[in-house]
């Protein structure tokens, strides 16, 4: 971001919130450093919509508060290139099919590495790399292994229920209803 434009967004909220500013060209200063790798229109329209808001009516938000989650521009570049993201690791795919592959294997990690510390006692997520590594039959071979265990091992009805349904897939109006809370 150039300084003129820093300048502007200054301006704006010496405009909406008279006599916070004190030193303009130190808060520019300030602002410049901070807001340097990050795109005017992009940090303009948040400071717009977070103004508008009720908890900023005497008081402009705080400089991490306004960039909290606003990508930089190398990130606005590098995620151009992506169109789907992990919500649990964060990876990034440029095709559906790879993604939805990755997701599957990606939440069923991490459903085993916590049934391991609760069924075993074994903290396994220094593992991660070798249970993504696996081909899918061995993972899908472990992965049943663990779930008939559990299916054994419960106490809780609803969970043993969960787990037949894995190992011996019920038919859709069974599903259905279980989804909804009847016992099948």
């Amino acid at each position: 971001m150039q300084r003129s434009e820093v300048t502007k967004l200054v301006g704006m909220i010496d405009l909406n919130y008279r006599g916070f500013v004190k030193d303009t060209d130190s808060f520019v200063n300030g602002w410049q450093k901070a807001l340097a790798n990050y795109d005017y229109q992009t940090i303009e329209e948040r400071l717009k919509k977070l103004m508008a808001m009720e908890q900023f009516q005497y008081q402009p938000p705080t400089l991490p508060f306004l960039v909290k989650d606003v990508p930089t521009i190398d990130e606005q570049k590098r995620n151009a290139n992506f169109y789907f993201s992990c919500n649990i690791c964060g990876r990034l795919f440029q095709m559906e099919s790879e993604y939805e592959k990755h997701f599957s294997r990606c939440s069923s990690i991490r459903y085993v590495i916590k049934q391991a510390k609760k069924y075993f006692g074994k903290d396994i997520s220094s593992s991660k790399r070798e249970l993504y590594e696996m081909s899918d039959d061995e993972f899908n071979a472990r992965y049943i292994k663990l779930i008939r265990h559990i299916h054994e091992h419960t106490e809780n009805d609803y969970e043993k229920q969960l787990m037949e349904h894995i190992i011996n897939p019920p038919s859709a109006e069974d599903a259905k209803r279980f989804l909804k809370g009847a016992v099948v």
